[in-house]
Order: structure tokens, then sequence, then C-alpha cells
């Protein structure tokens, strides 16, 4: 009865531990179109106004044109290269905050690929539809998945940054993508 009962706290607080999303998670496919990556909580999206920041922007009830990109990296679990569709220059982390670098396809660079975990995925990859909901974008670090999110906020202008999951729902670091 002692190691029923152990095994089944162990299994609720890893369980509670986890990120929400993590756990009934789908990951999207964009077959190739931009999307938008917004944040409903600060009413901002990412956006890269130069070719070296991201940042957040404004955006207006999601009126705004995609600016990203996410192909599939080739890495288990799925994971996403996150490139500007101006340039193709793919989202990089950096010292904590991410910042726009050359995609490095050849040599692997774990600082440039991302998974995306959602709590509903859509398949219309046609413009103007949400092809993932309550998303959370964590690092992958080439062997497994970090505890990190990408979090965006509070306000426009402010750098993308890279820092441990929080557990509450609605805040920076959940986010829509549009197509």
């Amino acid at each position: 009865m002692f190691k029923l009962s152990a095994l089944a706290l162990s299994a609720i607080l890893l369980g509670a531990s986890a990120t929400p999303v993590r756990r009934n998670a789908c990951m999207p496919n964009a077959q190739g179109s931009p999307v938008s990556i917004q944040n409903a909580a600060t009413g901002l999206e990412w956006a890269a106004p130069n070719d070296f920041n991201i940042v957040g922007e404004s955006y207006a009830s999601g009126l705004t044109s995609p600016r990203w990109h996410i192909p599939q990296s080739g890495e288990y679990p799925i994971s996403y290269y996150i490139e500007d569709i101006d340039n193709g220059m793919a989202a990089t982390i950096t010292g904590g905050e991410l910042i726009l670098n050359a995609v490095n396809t050849e040599i692997y660079q774990p600082n440039q690929v991302f998974v995306i975990w959602c709590n509903f995925c859509g398949t219309d990859a046609s413009p103007g539809n949400v092809l993932g909901e309550t998303c959370v974008i964590t690092p992958y670090n080439g062997t497994d998945v970090t505890d990190d999110c990408i979090g965006i906020g509070p306000s426009v202008g402010v750098s993308l940054f890279n820092s441990d999951c929080s557990t509450a729902v609605g805040n920076n670091e959940l986010y829509t993508i549009v197509t």
C-alpha cells in the first residue's frame, strides 16, 4: 500500500510541475506558410524591426501580416527553426535574449532550434487561420526539451527572452500562431 501511495503521489507531483501545455500537446504544421506569433496577455507579437533584435510589437486584433516561417528542423521530438521572412535569418538564443543570426543547418546549432507545444493545433494553413493556440515555445538542447520558455514583453520594444517557464496560464509565455 505504501508503494502504491508513493507512486501515485509522485505522478501527481510530476504532472502538476510540468508546463501545463505539455501534458496534452500538439505541434503546429505551417506547411510552409508564413505565420504571426502573438501573445494575447500583452497584446504583442514577435517582430524583427532590424536585422538583429527580436522584440515585441503591438498587433491590432490579429490584423497583422505574418513575419515568420517555422520550418521543422528534422530533430526529434518535432522541433523548428523560427526564421524571419524578410531576411531568412533565424531566432537565436544569445545571452538569454533572442536575436537574429544566419541559419546554420550544416553545423547543428541548438540555440537556433525550438519546440512549439500547443493545446490546440489547426490544420488549415491558408491565410488568417489559427495553427496553434495556447502555445509554449521552448529551446531544444539537442537531446531533450528544456524547462525554459521564450517570453515576450511586458511592453513594445523589449527584447524577447529565455527564462524558466512559469505555471501561470495567460502569461507572457503563451502564444497563438496565426497564418
